[in-house]
């Protein structure tokens, strides 16, 4: 029998240590499964788990947030339902299928309200286990914010490239109009002379004609020489002119204004000067003209004449471009509130620009009006003298609905550029943000990777506006925000908040700190530029 107690009292505790040691495994993977539960809400990649033709049925709460779906409304569809493009789908299935697994495969998504997301995907087809059939993992990662700091980068080689193509035109071209000038300048003086000697000539000849009536002067005869040269002299004169012309705008191409030239003028005052030259093209023509200029601007530094011709060329430019008869031009100044340049805009109603000669449009000779006698040297001359003044010009065209041109133009004293502190532990957005308020909007900007150097530099950089990250490493954005909540010398700092989980429960202690300005990526860039625009001049 005491045997029995003992046994008894044995198989009790090593069931109660058998039910400790589950207990304690069991807390042991509820916290490993919380702390999963936490890293898959933290991270921004999309974890999914997929059946073997890739019907989804488990994916990690960042869907949401990058997607806008609910989880629940996107269980068991196909990953490929995501996909923008039907082809890039069938790639994707064709290359799992064959190789059983997809690296770094890029791709255009479709959220919920059909924006279209650059993603990458990476995905591997796993063999059945004796717990699960055949399955497919995998992560999606938005990458829009990359491939659009990419393109920014491309944009801007690309106009580095222009503005040095540009130089060395500007260079060639001088050296062509130098070398040409001096052959056209016999032509155009011995020109005249040779039609003068024509005429004394002509009463010896016609006598010379009555005595040899056959005889042939160049193989030509008398009555045709009579009757044409006088017009062919003309012809040659003509074209020296037109050649002149040409030089005469390679000059105006190749020069660049000096400082000495420039002085304080008004720009209406030039547009004006413009207008008034071009009055008779446009009697001709039917074009109509509105103008919507705006009083008070600030005076611009500027040689008068080179902003008329600027004006003027890029008018023509658009009265040439309008094919039909009820031609419109509008022509509107303004002064930015953001960046303190002052903006003409020169909008035509014509056929647009011809996609073709949309990226050299400013190289000399470009022109598809060679036939009425184009040159292709107006914009160019243009450009050249714009840069000459520290301005700048883009354009916006469709085919069929018209050209608007955009010219800006530096003030003579435009204030304080506007500071802004841009903190977000991704390099690609900082260098996108940085390069779009720097070089579309003239802002002074500055970085910072995380809470702790945005923090430091609100100290010392003194920003007006903070773009602010919340998921950063070392000190996030909420701690931020409660920095600046609790020093009084901050509270002139304006603040926008950026994240990519707009319902994550750190955005509503953000609201609540009094920080409302929260937008979501992935954004788009005009829009949030506009936004800024906007809250800077509040």
């Amino acid at each position: 029998m005491p045997n029995t107690n003992k046994e008894k009292t044995n198989r009790l505790e090593a069931l109660e240590n058998e039910k400790q040691k589950r207990a304690e495994a069991e807390a042991a993977l509820g916290r490993s499964e919380e702390k999963i539960r936490r890293i898959l809400e933290d991270i921004t990649d999309i974890y999914f788990i997929a059946d073997k033709d890739t019907t989804l049925t488990e994916i990690s709460p960042s869907f949401e947030y990058v997607f806008q779906y609910k989880i629940e409304s996107f269980i068991n569809r196909q990953l490929q339902k995501l996909f923008a493009d039907r082809k890039e789908s069938e790639r994707f299935s064709s290359i799992l299928s064959a190789s059983r697994s997809v690296t770094d495969f890029e791709f255009a998504a479709k959220d919920k309200d059909g924006r279209t997301l650059d993603c990458m995907l990476n995905a591997r087809l796993h063999e059945p286990s004796s717990n699960t059939g055949p399955r497919v993992t995998g992560t999606i990662r938005d990458i829009t914010q990359r491939k659009q700091a990419e393109r920014e980068l491309q944009k801007s080689r690309e106009q580095l490239y222009q503005s040095q193509k540009m130089e060395a035109l500007g260079t060639l071209v001088a050296g062509v109009a130098h070398e040409i000038n001096n052959p056209i300048n016999l032509i155009m003086y011995n020109t005249p002379l040779l039609s003068k000697v024509w005429g004394d000539f002509l009463p010896v000849l016609r006598e010379r004609a009555a005595a040899e009536p056959h005889r042939k002067y160049g193989g030509l005869t008398f009555d045709f020489l009579a009757e044409n040269l006088h017009q062919l002299l003309s012809d040659v004169d003509m074209a020296a002119s037109r050649v002149v012309k040409i030089i005469t705008d390679l000059k105006n191409f190749a020069r660049q204004s000096s400082v000495a030239d420039k002085k304080p003028i008004q720009i209406n005052a030039a547009i004006k000067n413009a207008m008034r030259l071009v009055q008779t093209t446009l009697r001709k023509t039917g074009v109509k003209i509105e103008m919507n200029l705006a009083g008070d601007l600030p005076l611009m530094e500027g040689n008068l004449h080179n902003i008329e011709q600027i004006i003027l060329n890029i008018i023509i430019n658009a009265i040439q471009a309008i094919n039909h008869d009820h031609g419109l031009i509008k022509i509107g100044t303004e002064l930015q509130a953001a960046d303190g340049r002052i903006c003409v805009t020169i909008a035509d109603n014509g056929h647009g620009v011809d996609p073709a000669l949309a990226d050299k449009l400013f190289d000399p000779f470009v022109t598809n009006k060679q036939s009425a006698g184009g040159t292709g040297l107006g914009l160019s001359v243009s450009y050249s003298l714009l840069k000459a003044h520290d301005g700048d010009i883009t354009f916006e065209s469709q085919s069929g609905s018209g050209t608007t041109f955009s010219i800006y133009f530096p003030t003579v004293d435009h204030g304080r550029k506007a500071k802004i502190l841009v903190v977000d532990d991704d390099p690609a957005i900082r260098r996108l943000l940085t390069r779009a308020f720097s070089v579309q909007r003239a802002y002074l900007v500055d970085q910072a990777a995380n809470g702790v150097e945005a923090c430091i530099k609100l100290g010392t950089y003194h920003p007006a506006l903070l773009i602010l990250d919340v998921f950063m490493p070392d000190m996030d954005g909420v701690e931020v925000c409660r920095a600046i909540t609790n020093d009084p010398e901050l509270a002139d700092v304006k603040v926008i908040v950026t994240t990519g989980f707009p319902e994550h429960p750190k955005l509503a202690e953000v609201s609540r700190l009094g920080f409302g300005n929260i937008i979501g990526k992935p954004f788009k860039m005009p829009e949030f530029i506009k936004f800024v625009d906007n809250i800077l001049t509040q």
